[in-house]
Order: structure tokens, then C-alpha cells, then sequence
């Protein structure tokens, strides 16, 4: 008889380790297969994706899958590395594997030619593997773990191409910013943990009741934390538009399935906890709904097609975020998926345009339509589902939201609706400006991007329509997505349908596709109308609110400051004092006669010699190069996977 529970445990396994393989073999062989690595790591997350399909069905067909291995055990401490394949780990293992593999296949012809092609392959795969390892954790110390190589690996792909000094300082933004976060996440396992004596989620969720209001409070704001910086909500949304300076697949990786995603993955997984406190709801939703308008305004005047579809991710995060704060669980998770869809096929259209014409600003377009019609019409159909177009799958996952935020908080719905008109308007914009209209010099050399590049927005073209169909009403309630994908750890309501949001949102969406065809399209309402419209708030809008600046004195100049006056107290006024003491010293002892402390005067200098000469010595194990410390870093975890696997006892649960 077929063990379906260890076949879940081995595919599962090898979701996350195919990729994580494909990263060694890349590292230790890229000098010797610099162009096929790309074919290997595409074909082993190929074969992640076709794992988690199984995955997928066994979960749905059978039940969920829990295994723990004993990591750590010291007295009654017992810490487990452990899986939990439930309907949402399910649902985001194939959504995760299926972008990253769609994206591994339009890189081999996006990089080609790039110097560094095998190391790009190889930290790609990681960056899968990671995200894919965030997912199926257990609990939250495993999935903290994954957080972090997440984000190192963000950190590697932004910067890229390091040469270029703004690809650098966004790498070093985006880690600093979200690191920050994750401060925040650390504490809360930390409170979660002591208050708890678990990290599992299972079994915090089944004690949390129990647990004194102000630490579920205290504990959910602080897991927040990590949420806010990783899906770039407000305050710590500023290193996402200049994480656009990385490849623009990698872009897509992150704005779409891993990344980004992770920080609404933690709230949906948190969720049971979230529903126990009120004010952890309103602070996720009112920072969900200012996140969502905030960046939306932002994207209106943005001429860099990478930089209006950042601020478009970070508004859909805001929609996401909202809903699961109004408890819409279902639809904050449904348009997770939705979106992963559609966004990474827009930021992969753009890529293509990009490929084609040498230049991101939106303004040197025009007319590529003609010149690129499977990109142009790739990039309608992804700008339509994410405008709300009716039937499209953004219709219906954004009125899932706007029901559910509708039915908790009347202004807050106003809002998002107001941002619905936003979304339809800047990214009809973006369409009409690119690919429509008189071409520009430019655009008269454009051409159709190679099939390798084709072929992945045609099938995410495919599923930016045709998706959103598992959430819709149209289908018998046995087959929807909150049918589908309702976890079992607790009661989540689902959305009833209300034709007046429907209508509200249809006709705001069309609207702001209007508003921009007559602007940019037919050219009846002079172009410089908004400018004059919104005066003087046009100026702030293109200086994002002075966000950045405000940081940059608020905060990173003062902390500079400190360092600078820390820095100089040390090298002035505590050598002056170890040097006088030590000269006292030598004088008072030759004065009573007793000992000869000539020396000491030199002695803290020579102990600091002594510590370089140490360092030196130690630098030698650091060479400066991020592949090797990442080698490094990988065969200490295999070591440590084997050894649970061996020494570990294996239970099911």
C-alpha cells in the first residue's frame, strides 16, 4: 500500500532542495557549464513545480500534512524543524514554483550575455528555495531562518550589478529597511516563545485564547513588523522602488511570488492570532488601506515603467493587508495569488520593452504595439486584470477585498475604492504611453523579444485572466477558492456577494481607463492637465512626499553624527586617559620604588597590536567574494539536515 504521508514528506523536501541543489551545482560547476546552468536550474524548478501540483492535489483530495524532527532537545526545551503542508502551504508552493519557474526560463534569454550569467542562475535558484522553505516551516524559528536568507538573497540579486553605484545602494536600502522589520518579527517569536514555550504555530494557536490580551497585542504588532518591511507597507516601503535597479526578472521575483509575498504569507499564517486582538486588525487594516492610496498617488506621475509598477505593488500589498485586517482572510490571500499572476507577467512585458529599446522611461516610448504585439497584448491583458476589468481575474479578488472592507469599515472602503480608480488610471498610462500613440525614435528600432521571453507571458497571460474564475460566484461553491483553501485551524467567514461594491468598482475602474485614453490615448484632455489639477501637490508627488529625505535627516544623518562623535571620543579622550593613567602609573611606581612599570604605558597600544595581528591573520578566511560565503553558509545547513535526519527522530503528526 502507497504511503501517501511519506511521499508528501519526500516531494515536499525536494520543492525546497531542488533549487537549493541547483544553487550548489551552479556554484561549485558554473565555470565549466556557463550556458547550460540556465537549462539546469529552470528544468529543477520545473520539476519543484510539478512536485507541488501533487502536493497540491493530495491536500486537497486527502488531507493536511504535518512532520516535525527533533532539532533541538535540552530538558523539557524541544525544538523542531518541521513541515506543515496545509491548504495554504499547498496553494503558495505552486504559486511560489510556478512564477520562479516562468521566470528562470524568460532569464535565459532576458541575461544572456551578462558576465555573470551562472551566478545569476545560481542565486535565483536560491532565492526560489528560500521562499519555498519560508512556506512550508512549521514554525516561526524555521521560518525566521527562511525570512533572513530571503532577504540575503534580495540583497544579492538587487545589487546585482554592483558597478553601478545605485545598484549598490539600493541592495544596502533594502536590506537596512527591511532588517529593520525583522527586528520587530524576532521580538515577537521571542514574546510568542516565552509566553507560549513553543515556537510551533499549531500549538500556539490552540493556548493563544488563554493567553493575557496585551501579549497577543504586543506579540501580533511585533510580527507586523516584519510584515510591514518585507511587503513594503508604510514606513518601511521607501527601498522598494529602488530595488528596480536589480534585473528586471528579479524584480519580478520579488514584486510577485517571493519576496513581497512573504509578508502577507506571515499575517495569513498568523491569522488565528491577529482575529484575538482588535486593535493588531485595525492597525493591519488602516496601514493596508494609507499604504494602498499612498502609493497609488505616487504611481500616477512616475515616468519609469519599473518604478509605476513598484508603486503598484506596493499599493496591491495595501489591498491585501487591508483585507485580511477587515478579516477577509479568503480575500487577502486569494488576491495574493491573483496578483502574483499578473504582476509578474507586467513586470516581465516590461522587461521585454526594456530588452528591446535600451530605456525604462515611459516618456521615450510609444507605438510598440506595432513593433512588439505578443508583449503589447500580454501587457493589456495584465493591465486589465489588475484595472478590475470585469472577468478578469483582478475583478475578482479586489471585490472580494472591497466587500469585506465595505462590510467593516465604511471610509476605509471609500478609500480603497478611490485607489481602484488610481490603479485603472496610472497603469492605462503606463499602456497608452508604451504602446500606443506616435513612436519615438527609440521605439522605430524596437523588436519582438526572443521566443524564451514569449513564451512565459503567454502563459502568465493565460492565468492574469483566466484564474480569478476559482474565486468567482460563477462556479458551484464545492469548487471555489475559499472552499478550496479553507484551513482547518480555525473559522474564517466567506465573502457574500454584493452587486452595488461590484458596480461601484466596475464603474470607478472604468473610469480611470477612460479618463486615461482621453489624456493619453485620443489626446482630447491636454496632458499637462493633472500637473494643473492637482498643483501644488504635483512637486510632492514626483519628491514621493519627501519621504526619503525626511529619513535620510531625520535619521541617518544624526545617526552618522553619533558615530562621528562616538569615533572621536574614543580616538581624543579615552586614549588620552589610558595613555596619562598609564604614565601616572609608571611615575608613582618608580617614585615608591617598589615595581618597574616602565612598560605600561604601551600596553593597551600593544594589546591592540596584538589584536590586528590576530585579525590579519583571521581575514585570510574571508575573501570578499558572496558566492563563497554563501557555499559556505549552504554546506553548514546540508550538514545540519543530514544530522537531524540521522540523529533526529522522525514522528508524524
Amino acid at each position: 500500500m502507497v504511503d501517501l504521508n511519506r511521499i508528501v514528506l519526500i516531494f515536499s523536501l525536494m520543492i525546497v532542495g531542488l533549487p537549493a541543489l541547483s544553487f550548489l551545482l551552479l556554484l561549485l560547476l558554473r565555470r565549466f557549464m556557463p550556458k547550460k546552468g540556465s537549462v539546469l536550474a529552470t528544468a529543477l524548478v520545473g520539476i519543484s513545480l510539478l512536485l507541488s501540483f501533487f502536493v497540491l492535489f493530495a491536500v486537497l483530495n486527502a488531507d493536511n500534512f504535518t512532520y516535525r524532527f527533533a532539532w533541538y532537545v535540552w530538558g523539557n526545551l524541544r525544538v523542531n524543524f518541521g513541515l506543515n503542508i496545509d491548504e495554504l502551504t499547498s496553494m503558495m508552493l505552486v504559486v511560489v514554483s510556478a512564477i520562479s519557474f516562468l521566470i528562470h526560463l524568460y532569464s535565459i534569454g532576458y541575461m544572456h550575455g551578462d558576465k555573470r550569467f551562472g551566478w545569476y542562475f545560481a542565486v535565483l535558484s536560491l532565492f526560489s528555495s528560500a521562499m519555498l522553505g519560508l512556506v512550508i516551516a512549521d514554525n516561526y524559528l524555521q521560518m525566521y531562518i527562511f525570512w533572513e536568507l530571503v532577504g540575503l538573497c534580495s540583497y544579492l540579486l538587487i545589487g546585482f550589478w554592483f558597478e553601478k553605484k545605485s545598484a549598490s545602494d539600493a541592495a544596502k536600502k533594502a536590506f537596512i529597511v527591511t532588517r529593520l522589520g525583522d527586528v520587530g518579527f524576532g521580538l515577537g517569536v521571542i514574546l510568542l516563545f516565552t509566553s507560549t514555550g513553543s515556537f510551533v504555530f499549531s500549538e500556539i494557536f490552540k493556548v493563544a485564547g488563554g493567553l493575557a490580551p496585551h501579549i497577543i497585542t504586543a506579540s501580533t504588532l511585533l510580527i507586523f513588523c516584519g510584515a510591514v518591511g518585507k511587503s513594503a507597507q508604510f514606513p518601511l516601503h521607501v527601498w522598494l522602488p529602488d530595488a528596480m535597479e536589480g534585473p528586471t526578472p528579479v524584480s519580478a521575483l520579488i514584486h510577485a511570488a517571493t519576496m513581497v509575498a512573504a509578508g502577507v504569507y506571515l499575517v495569513a499564517r498568523s491569522f488565528p492570532l491577529f482575529e484575538l486582538s482588535k486593535v493588531s486588525m485595525n492597525v493591519v487594516l488602516w496601514i493596508g488601506v494609507f499604504t494602498a492610496l499612498l502609493a497609488a498617488t505616487m504611481a500616477v506621475v512616475m515616468t519609469d515603467i519599473k518604478k509605476v509598477l513598484a508603486y503598484s505593488t506596493i499599493s496591491q500589498l495595501g489591498y491585501m493587508m487591508a483585507a485580511l485586517g477587515a478579516g477577509g482572510y479568503f480575500a487577502g490571500i486569494f488576491h495574493l495569488m491573483t496578483h502574483a499572476f499578473f504582476k509578474a507577467l507586467l513586470f516581465l512585458g516590461a522587461g521585454s520593452v526594456i530588452h528591446a529599446i535600451g530605456t525604462q522611461e515611459i516618456t521615450e516610448m510609444g507605438g510598440l504595439s506595432k513593433k512588439m504585439k505578443t508583449t503589447a497584448i500580454t501587457f493589456v491583458l495584465g493591465s486589465l486584470s489588475i484595472a478590475g476589468f470585469p472577468l478578469f481575474s483582478g475583478f475578482w479578488s479586489k471585490d472580494e477585498i472591497l466587500v469585506d472592507v465595505f462590510n467593516n469599515n465604511l471610509f476605509a472602503f471609500i478609500i480603497l475604492a478611490f485607489t481602484a480608480f488610481l490603479t485603472a488610471f496610472y497603469m492605462f498610462r503606463l499602456v497608452f504611453l508604451t504602446f500606443f500613440g506616435k513612436s519615438s525614435d527609440k521605439a522605430d528600432h524596437a523588436h519582438e523579444s526572443p521566443r524564451v521571453m514569449r513564451i512565459p507571458l503567454i502563459v502568465l497571460a493565460v492565468f492574469a485572466a483566466a484564474i480569478g474564475f476559482i474565486g468567482s460566484p460563477l462556479l458551484p461553491e464545492v469548487f471555489r477558492f475559499a472552499t478550496l483553501f479553507s484551513p482547518g485551524s480555525f473559522e474564517a467567514h466567506h465573502t457574500a456577494l454584493n452587486y452595488m461594491v461590484m458596480m461601484i468598482s466596475v464603474v470607478l475602474g472604468l473610469g480611470g481607463i477612460a479618463l486615461a485614453y482621453g489624456m493619453y490615448g485620443a489626446n482630447r484632455i491636454p496632458r499637462d492637465w493633472l500637473s494643473r489639477f492637482i498643483m501644488p501637490y504635483y512637486r510632492l508627488l514626483q519628491n514621493k512626499y519627501y519621504l526619503d529625505e525626511i529619513y535620510v535627516k531625520g535619521i541617518v544623518r544624526p545617526v552618522l553624527w553619533i558615530a562621528d562623535v562616538v569615533f572621536a571620543f574614543d580616538q581624543k579622550v579615552i586614549d588620552w586617559v589610558v595613555n596619562m593613567t598609564g604614565k601616572l602609573t609608571v611615575v608613582f611606581s618608580k617614585a615608591i620604588g617598589i615595581f618597574d612599570l616602565s612598560g605600561i604605558d604601551g600596553a593597551v597600544n600593544w594589546i591592540g597590536k596584538i589584536t590586528m595581528g590576530s585579525g590579519m591573520v583571521a581575514r585570510k578566511a574571508q575573501t570578499g567574494y558572496a558566492l563563497n560565503y554563501a557555499l559556505v553558509f549552504f554546506a553548514v545547513v546540508t550538514v545540519m539536515i543530514i544530522w537531524i535526519l540521522v540523529m533526529g527522530g522522525l514522528y508524524a503528526g
